[in-house]
């Protein structure tokens, strides 16, 4: 009975890995999939939505920064407070840095 219960067990927990896995191949591929479909003025309002007043959007295109420098950029922006999910971050980046090349 009882190595019945472990081997349930651990049966359990792999699936739920599994499960875990796949869910995060899936996240990326709706964020790859939503920054395909979102043009240039929704990724502007969705910029302009996050830096509220403590930035002008002309200021933030202005800046020529690689997707690390974003990224650094961006977690500074998090710390103090800005409303930006791991998605959207995501998004920004990649939008940013393709408009710059």
């Amino acid at each position: 009975m009882k190595k019945q219960f472990i081997a349930l067990l651990a049966v359990g927990l792999v699936a739920i890995l599994l499960l875990g896995a796949c869910a995060s191949g899936e996240s990326t591929k709706t964020a790859e999939t939503q920054a395909a479909k979102l043009t240039d003025a929704e990724m502007e309002t969705l910029i302009t939505e996050k830096i509220h007043d403590k930035h002008t959007l002309e200021f933030i295109l202005s800046q020529d920064k690689t997707a690390e420098e974003w990224s650094t950029t961006i977690d500074r922006m998090i710390q103090y407070g800005a409303k930006i999910t791991p998605e959207e971050k995501t998004l920004i980046i990649d939008w940013l840095v393709s408009r710059n090349k």
